[in-house]
């Protein structure tokens, strides 16, 4: 689905690493993690398109089309907005800009607010939604625009453990019914290692970039030196 050569990230012509190379494959989980601040979210940004890589080539199936649930604490919750409206936002890659909603587009946007258990609010205002909900209410507009990838950004943060299970048991589904690729940031290591087919380790102040299955990554030596975890896939129960 998507193929870094050689690509540096970073910005100003400053990279934060080594050139990277990494190929996505058709409905994998990637869990990326790394230390506050280490580039998990530029990388994601530059994947997305949403900055300029530095060098090197990144090449996309014909098939990909993203659909992107940004940081919540970046997103303006006094925007005056109904859940059903903010869903409905996530048309416009296809529909396009400036160009009328359909009902058939409304028709999608309630399906995917049902897919993420949220239907019952959609008309209530985004502002008045918990940590939780919102999560949900994001997800449902990044799946209106019918991706083949889901890109995520901290996804469970401001959320309790309860509620990261939640969410994550809610992208795990949304993946295999839908049969998308998923790409995700998270600081919680354990949880998501529950959930993710392949980790990518990445941390600027060391210069590391790593992928591989989650057993490769929790016993690399560098997880200890970011972290300060000398914890093994063993003992955390790990097997993939």
């Amino acid at each position: 689905m998507i193929t870094l050569d050689k690509v540096e990230i970073g910005y100003e012509n400053s990279p934060l690493i080594a050139p990277i190379n990494l190929s996505i494959g058709e409905n994998e989980f990637w869990a990326v993690i790394g230390s506050n601040g280490g580039g998990k979210t530029t990388l994601l940004k530059t994947i997305l398109g949403l900055i300029p890589k530095l060098s090197g080539q990144i090449l996309y199936s014909p098939n990909s089309s993203f659909g992107y649930v940004p940081q919540h604490k970046n997103f303006d919750k006094l925007f005056p907005v109904s859940v059903l409206e903010l869903v409905i936002m996530g048309r416009y890659s296809i529909v396009g800009f400036g160009k009328s909603i359909s009902e058939n587009d409304i028709q999608i946007a309630l399906e995917c607010l049902e897919k993420v258990g949220i239907a019952h609010l959609a008309h209530r205002t985004f502002r008045s939604l918990s940590g939780g909900e919102i999560q949900r209410a994001l997800i449902a507009r990044a799946l209106a625009g019918q991706p083949s990838v889901l890109v995520l950004d901290e996804p469970t943060a401001s959320v309790d453990f309860k509620g990261q299970t939640e969410i994550l048991d809610l992208v795990s589904a949304i993946r295999s019914e839908n049969k998308l690729t998923v790409i995700m940031v998270s600081h919680y290591i354990g949880s998501v290692t529950e959930y993710a087919d392949r980790l990518i380790l990445i941390d600027k102040q060391s210069g590391v970039f790593e992928q591989g299955s989650v057993k490769e990554i929790i016993d690399s030596k560098h997880m200890q030196k970011i972290f300060g975890m000398s914890i093994t896939s063993g003992e955390m129960g790990i097997n993939k």
